[in-house]
């Protein structure tokens, strides 16, 4: 940390971020204040900052105003106005002397972009998605081609994504738009029951098979003829419900529990895991001809953090939800909120967006959803951070090959590049913390700025 100076600090915000002395002179200008206004540091220093021409209130130094929250606009040196969110806090001195101003600005144009797209969309009736999955991403978009392709197929289907990333949304797609979609589209958590219920849920058992088997029990295989059976969390499954599903899958035959009696079963099998079933594999805990077996078409659901853009669609979405369910009117939320959802990785993906938005129905008395209708851990930039910095590593471990590899320097270089050296936004879109970044660009001597 002694190498790493206040500039570079400063120039690892995503927000525009300038200091002010006792004169209103500007002395310190951050790298996205440069790309937010026009402005190199060197065209600014030791000016006021009235150029910017910003509509918010200007208080004089010696009042030790704290400005928070303001909206207003500046002027890009090309001429254009820029919606903007301003915060400004008095810099003092031991003697609490007031010695200066700190003030930050954030970009609302990505917000007011979205929110038209919104607007958009609810002008036209219905959200951009594909069944109950939302989104309009590409991302999102390559989840929708491949659920269409595997719905026109009779394959085994195999849905990898973290938990909260809809993957048993995308199943009850692929039923919905696939071949079977007349059958019944039957629902098993493997990682809900023990060994000895899950054998039996699965594939059924006959009277006197074990104590308390007092009838004939139909197992969701064959209540699924002719339909569609989601095996979710199916790498929770042991090694003897691995064997039995092995022989499911290559002989279409079932073998109820307490019976020597085969019958055949015609399903279609999608199942859903959130790890890594090479990994498990390779460890010796998951078969691998059963791997192969159900690997036959893969579709990978993206974390919420690598989608944000679609944030104000789900929002949307939930929304129309909340008010018929609960009977409010409430039609939108603030920029303070919007933005604040959109600052979050989301480690629990979009079940963790629906439960904030519910929390938030909760709370809100009104017509628009506050900062304070959220959960604490939301509204605090502190807490956010700090569970984004302390987000488990193995959340990354059912990501797409290209986004759960290990961090190499290329990767790195490339994705600064494609965030114009922004360290923050660099680290959002790797799903690390900044301090990450930091360590690797020195690890491996890349320049801090280009």
């Amino acid at each position: 940390m002694a190498n790493i100076s206040l500039a570079q600090i400063m120039d690892s915000m995503a927000e525009g971020l300038f200091v002010l002395d006792s004169e209103h002179r500007i002395v310190l200008w951050n790298t996205a204040m440069e790309s937010l206004t026009g402005y190199s540091p060197m065209e600014v220093m030791g000016k006021a900052c009235d150029f910017l021409d910003c509509a918010a209130p200007q208080y004089p130094l010696s009042e030790g105003h704290d400005i928070t929250q303001v909206e207003c606009q500046i002027r890009h040196k090309d001429g254009p106005r820029i919606p903007v969110r301003k915060n400004a806090r008095s810099l003092e001195d031991h003697a609490g002397n007031t010695i200066g101003m700190v003030e930050t600005l954030t970009d609302l144009r990505p917000i007011r972009q979205l929110q038209a797209q919104v607007k958009e969309a609810r002008s036209h009736g219905r959200l951009p998605g594909l069944g109950k999955l939302k989104g309009n991403s590409h991302a999102m978009q390559t989840v929708y081609d491949r659920i269409v392709l595997a719905a026109q197929s009779e394959a085994t289907i195999l849905v990898i994504g973290e938990t909260g990333t809809g993957k048993e949304l995308a199943a009850q797609a692929i039923h919905t738009e696939g071949l079977r979609h007349t059958g019944p589209l039957i629902k098993v958590n493997c990682s809900a029951l023990s060994e000895g219920l899950l054998e039996s849920e699965l594939f059924g058992h006959v009277k006197g098979a074990f104590t308390g088997a007092v009838r004939d029990k139909v197992g969701r295989f064959q209540a699924a003829h002719e339909g569609t059976i989601f095996l979710d969390e199916i790498g929770d499954i042991s090694p003897l419900i691995q064997l039995k599903l092995l022989r499911v899958l290559q002989e279409r035959t079932i073998e109820p529990v307490g019976s020597s009696e085969t019958r055949r079963t015609d399903v279609r099998v999608v199942a859903a895991t959130h790890r890594d079933l090479k990994n498990l594999v390779r460890t010796g805990h998951f078969r691998e001809d059963l791997f192969y077996r159900l690997h036959v078409f893969r579709i990978d659901m993206p974390p919420l953090r690598t989608r944000k853009e679609d944030i104000p669609l789900l929002i949307q979405s939930f929304m129309t939800r909340f008010n018929q369910d609960t009977g409010k009117a409430i039609e939108s939320l603030s920029d303070e909120v919007l933005h604040c959802l959109m600052d979050y990785c989301w480690p629990g993906n979009v079940r963790e967006l629906e439960n904030a938005i519910e929390h938030a129905y909760v709370t809100c008395s009104g017509s628009e959803i506050g900062l304070f209708d959220l959960p604490v851990e939301l509204r605090q930039t502190e807490l956010r951070r700090a569970q984004c910095d302390q987000r488990p590593v193995a959340n990354t471990s059912a990501l797409p090959a290209s986004q759960s590899a290990v961090l190499t320097k290329e990767t790195l270089i490339s994705t600064l590049e494609h965030c114009q050296w922004n360290k923050a936004e660099v680290a959002r879109q790797l799903g690390i913390n900044r301090a990450t970044v930091w360590r690797k660009m020195k690890q491996w001597d890349i320049p801090m700025q280009q």
